[in-house]
This record gives structure tokens, C-alpha cells and sequence, in this order.
């Protein structure tokens, strides 16, 4: 599941957009209907190729520029609205230096407003414009279609387009670690506290003991839902209201963090990475107040500016934010400061740290040599990075392909395995996510399986590794941990979900008490595979077998399991007493002819219960009475 998000000036058609796409008005407020300007958060959603959509739809106006910041942190794709009589605009501009401080590297421009132009060159000044502003930012080569909302012309193609970008995207990954920005708090009666938000690092289930940061409150999820549709489970990328117990409405507020117990705490003190916008009038200079927005969270604070004296536009550095207030973040959030009065974006970055012990003393070397150290990344991002990369893959390949010794990076990958972060299966390791990603195939395939084909016990095993083309140490691996879980069942070679069970119709339960009742009247002499065929259809007889009431012994001939059981005890027996058993006694000690007699040892031998030796056959392990 993925998210989009909208971004552009003021009236240019974002909203109307929307529910051109989905159907869905996404303006909720009555100011924001009185005054047809989008002042808050709104949320859409719609079906692609398969696939549930959200959409997040921000307030273009620059007085609610700091509602937008709320929204944008956890989308895949940016749908950048420019109108189509207007052109770029400031908050064009603004938001679009936002989304390159995001790092959002996948967007759409809408060109808006489309049936108000006439002039075909006027269409063709405005989109080479719009190609010049985007040059040098993440969105460099985005698609630029023209719409009409009110036509409805040119929606095709943006959906095609949308569609195309975020199969390029792919899944968010699984890294068992979920957590949900809070950037709407509500009550319903009957359910209690319902936050929203955009889940990224994992999944959550229903029954999960979550924790709310900042704050230390503990709850429980009660319910889940996307898009109005209640979940047991919600996945990475996915726009989720959790219903909550154990928390009351009112000690929420937008900007805190759903996670699970003990994953992450909050803090006042962070080191980051920071670029300061080339646009910007003045340079960040050391103890400048700022607003930070990190997540959906909005919080004061003051900037340290780290081996120099300022920060001018244009240029990068290290800066130590001391917060006015906590949040709830983690190494590698974004983030985004502002100018706190007169309002202005001045520039965003990355989290080095999360929990700064102390305040830096600026020009100290020590201090310049950590910063410089945290920004080129640590041997877990360089062993994580490239597993990634690699796939499942030998832990000394890994250490060597990520160009560090064996002894650097003994610590770093016991850490990433304690953290969760990197599974060891013991010859070789695989990242969480895709451990995580493949459990999820595997119960897809299998959902499917059992869809479309009701009256098979399950899926052969091997069926399925090929399917997935997953190493047999991973896959095998895996089905181990989720046959414990009870996630799967595994009976012989056949995989099934736990729900799944074969029902036969009456129409095909009468012919099913036809076959059985053959078995019975011709014993030894049973009906041939291809005559039980004929009487129940392929599909019922595959049923059978993966239900065990019957038993194939060749290509040929099968039984009932109740015949089968005795015709094996019957041989066993006589193969006890003698020591051995050839063809011509089993076919005397049975009445029937070689083909039977045969057949039966044959499988005997398939079961390791016999063994060939000369014309006879015999034991292979001592016979218990």
C-alpha cells in the first residue's frame, strides 16, 4: 500500500483534484468549505491496478504552510498541483523546496485548470516554466499532465501516470518496528480514542500493547482500519486509524508516536545534518530560535550551530537542536526549521542522533570528528545498506563486500541481529525486511492458491519455493518459524492456511459415497485411478488424497484408506513371521493378481518399510508387534 501526497499554491486545484481522482471530498472542515481553501489535513483514497491508494491533500495557503509539514513526512509520491492560467507561484516554490528537503524523489506535476486555457502556446510557456523550476531538485524528471477536473480530461493518463511510478517504488519495508505519526486525534461513540496517521517500520496487529511518545502512555490497539475498512493486521505505507484503550483523548495531540512498548523514547536534545535554502535571505546563525518538524510533530527550538559561525543560504552543516519541547524520533527521520515569525522555511536535513547527551562544545575537534563520523554512517548502515543490496547472502561476504574486516564488524552485526534488524539463519543472513516481505508472499500465494483452487489440501512446498525463487535455507527457515506461529500447516508436502478447509457438494458427496462404497464391494480388485477419476472428477479425487481417504500406491492403483490400512498390516505381518516376502506370496496371501501384489510392495519399498533383496523383499529395520 502506498501514500500520495499533494502540494502546491493555493487555489490551484488540489483538493478539487482529489475528488475528481477518488470520488471523496477531502475537505472535512465547515470553515473549509465556507471559505473553499483547505486549512487542514484532508484524506482520500483510490483503487490502482489492484491496489488501495491514500492520499493525503494539504493547505496550500502560506498561513497553514506548517499544517502542510504534517502531512508529507510518510508519502511515496508527490502530486504537485500547478494551475494551469497561473503558473509557478511562491508556495509552488516553497513546497517544492520542502519536498527536496524531504527527499521525496518520486512526484507528478498536475497541470491544472487545463480547459481554462485556450492558447496553446500559453499551455506550452507555463509547462516549460514549470520544467526549469523543477531542474536541480528531486523532481527533476516528473511527468508534467495537463487536467481538468471539471472535464475530467487528462484524469486517465494521471492515473496511468501514478500507477506507473509507484510500481517503481515497490513495498515499504518490515523492519518489525512500527511506528504511526499522529496527525489526527478523534472520538467516536461507542469505540473511544481513534488516532490517524501513516504507518512506516512495521506492521501492527489487533491486541498489540502500544506505547504513545512523547508521554510514556500505554494502550492497547482495539481496532484497526484503512480507509474505512476494518484490519486485523495494517502493513508499512498504509494511511491507518488505530482505536485505542487505556488512552484518553485528551493527554493526545498531533506529532506523537504509536509504537510498540520500549521501542523509542522520547527526547529534547538532537545532532542532524542540515542544508539552509538557497532562496533564504539570511543565514542560520548560531542560537537562532527555529521550528522543527520532524514526523507530524511541530516543536520550538533553538540552533546550535556546529565548527563555524553560521550556516549561510546555499551551504550545509552540522547543527545541535535543543527542543522546547520533546518528540519521538529516530536516526534518519527528515526534518524540516523554520523561521518562527515572519514565517519562512529556511531548510531541512537528516537525524545524526536522537538522544545528544550533551550540549556540544561547538569548535572542540572531538566534537567535528563525531559529527563527520555519524554523516558517513556507521559499520551497521554499511552492513545493512549492503545486505540490502545483496539479498540472503554468507555473513563473509557480506562484511567483505561492505568493505570492513571481520573483526570491525563482529559487533556491528551482533547489534543488527540483537536489534532485529538482520535475521541469522546460521550460514547466511537476510535483512529483516525481506524476511518479513517473503513471510508475507508466502500467505499471499497461499490465500490465492486456496481461492482458486477450493478442493487441493494446500500447496506443494516446492511448487511455492520456485514460485518465490527463494534459496531453500531461507525458505525452509521461514516455514519452520511460521509453522510454529501457526501462521501455516504443513501435512506431507502440501503448505495450507490454518482457515482453509475442503468442502465437497452434495452433488459431489454422492458420488464420492459411489466410489467408497466400490472400494468396499471389490476390496483388493479396487477400481483403477482412472476409473475413480471418472466417477468423482480430478478435482474431488485430488481432494481425497490430500485428505486422506485415499491412498495411491502406483500410477494405477489407489485404495480407500480404511482397505489401504489393512492390505499394509496384512503384509507387515506376514513379513514379520517370515523374515521376508516375495511378489508370488503377497500375491497368494492377498487373492489378486501381480499388478495388486506388485504395486503394493513396490510402495512398501517407497515407504522404507521393505527393501529389495534378490526376489524377495525384506525389513529394513526391525518389525515392532
Amino acid at each position: 500500500m502506498h501514500v500520495i501526497g499533494t502540494a502546491g499554491h493555493v487555489d490551484h486545484g488540489k483538493s478539487t483534484l482529489v475528488e475528481a481522482l477518488t470520488g471523496i471530498d477531502p475537505d472535512r472542515l465547515a470553515e473549509e468549505k465556507a471559505r473553499e481553501m483547505t486549512i487542514d489535513l484532508g484524506f482520500a483514497w483510490l483503487t490502482l491496478d489492484g491496489e488501495e491508494i491514500g492520499i493525503v491533500d494539504v493547505p496550500g495557503h502560506r498561513d497553514f504552510i506548517e499544517n502542510m509539514l504534517a502531512g508529507v513526512g510518510g508519502i511515496d509520491l508527490t502530486l504537485l498541483a500547478i494551475a494551469a492560467d497561473e503558473g509557478v507561484m511562491p508556495q509552488t516554490r516553497e513546497h517544492l523546496a520542502i519536498l527536496d528537503l524531504l527527499e521525496i524523489n518520486r512526484g507528478i506535476v498536475a497541470l491544472t485548470k487545463s480547459d481554462l486555457v485556450d492558447d496553446p502556446d500559453w499551455l506550452e510557456l507555463v509547462t516549460l516554466e514549470i520544467s526549469d523550476v523543477l531542474q536541480g531538485t528531486t523532481l527533476a524528471d516528473a511527468p508534467i499532465i495537463p487536467v481538468s477536473a471539471r472535464s475530467g480530461a487528462g484524469l486517465n493518463d494521471l492515473k496511468s501516470e501514478i500507477s506507473i511510478a509507484l510500481r517503481a517504488i515497490g513495498p515499504k519495508p518490515d523492519w518489525a518496528k512500527p511506528r504511526l505519526p499522529i496527525d489526527r486525534i478523534f472520538s467516536l461513540p461507542g469505540f473511544g480514542t481513534v488516532v490517524t496517521g501513516t504507518l512506516v517500520g512495521g506492521s501492527l496487529h489487533v491486541g498489540n500493547e502500544v506505547q504513545v511518545e512523547p508521554g510514556k502512555l500505554i494502550g492497547r490497539v482495539r481496532g484497526l482500519q484503512t480507509h474505512k475498512v476494518k484490519r486485523e493486521t495494517v502493513h508499512p505505507g498504509s494511511r491507518v486509524a488505530i482505536n485505542l484503550t487505556g488512552i484518553d483523548r485528551e493527554v493526545l495531540y498531533r506529532g506523537q508516536v504509536v509504537t510498540l512498548r520500549g521501542q523509542i523514547r522520547e527526547t529534547r536534545q538532537i545532532d542532524v545534518t542540515y542544508r539552509h535554502l538557497r532562496d533564504v535571505d539570511v543565514p542560520l546563525r548560531h542560537n537562532d530560535a527555529v521550528k522543527l518538524f520532524t514526523g507530524a510533530a511541530e516543536v520550538s527550538a533553538r540552533a546550535r550551530v556546529i565548527g563555524r559561525e553560521h550556516i549561510s543560504p546555499g551551504e550545509s552543516g552540522w547543527v545541535q537542536l535543543t527542543l522546547d519541547e520533546p518528540v519521538a524520533v529516530t536516526r534518519g527521520d527528515h526534518f524540516i526549521l523554520r523561521r518562527p515569525s515572519p514565517g519562512m522555511t529556511l531548510g531541512g536535513g537528516l537525524i545524526l542522533d536522537p538522544h545528544a547527551a550533551r550540549r556540544h562544545r561547538r569548535f572542540r575537534a572531538d566534537v567535528i570528528e563525531r559529527f563527520s563520523a555519524l554523516s558517513e554512517g556507521t559499520s551497521e548502515d554499511l552492513l545493512l545498506n549492503t545486505l540490502e543490496r545483496l539479498g540472503p547472502v554468507q555473513a563473509s561476504t557480506l562484511v567483505e563486500k561492505a568493505g570492513l574486516t571481520a573483526s570491525d564488524a563482529l559487533e556491528p552485526m551482533r547489534a543488527l541481529v540483537a536489534d532485529g534488524r538482520v535475521i541469522d539463519l546460521g550460514r547466511i543472513v537476510i535483512a529483516a525486511p525481506a524476511w518479513h516481505s517473503l513471510g508475507e508472499k508466502i500467505l499471499a500465494e497461499l490465500e490465492s492458491y486456496h481461492r482458486d483452487v477450493p478442493l487441493r489440501g494446500g500447496l506443494e512446498r516446492e511448487a511455492l519455493r520456485s514460485k518465490l525463487q527463494c534459496p531453500p535455507l531461507v525458505f525452509n527457515a521461514l516455514l519452520d518459524r511460521m509453522s510454529a506461529e501457526g501462521q501455516i500447516l504443513e501435512s506431507s508436502t502440501l503448505l495450507q492456511l490454518p482457515h482453509h478447509r475442503i468442502e465437497f457438494t452434495p452433488e459431489q458427496e454422492r458420488s464420492i459415497a459411489q466410489l467408497m462404497s466400490r472400494f468396499e464391494s471389490q476390496g483388493i480388485l479396487s477400481p483403477s485411478v482412472k476409473e475413480c477419476k471418472a466417477m468423482v472428477g480430478d478435482l474431488v479425487y485430488y481432494a481425497l488424497v490430500d485428505l486422506g481417504r485415499l491412498k495411491p500406491v502406483s500410477e494405477d492403483v489407489v485404495y480407500s484408506a480404511d482397505i489401504y490400512e489393512r492390505l499394509i498390516a496384512r503384509l507387515t505381518r506376514q513379513l514379520h513371521q517370515q523374515g521376508s516376502i516375495s511378489a508370488g506370496e503377497a500375491r497368494d496371501l492377498l487373492d489378486c493378481s501381480r499388478k495388486y501384489a506388485i504395486a503394493l510392495l513396490e510402495h512398501m519399498d517407497e515407504l522404507h518399510i521393505t527393501q529389495r533383496s534378490g526376489d524377495s523383499r525384506i525389513p529394513t529395520r526391525p518389525l515392532k508387534e
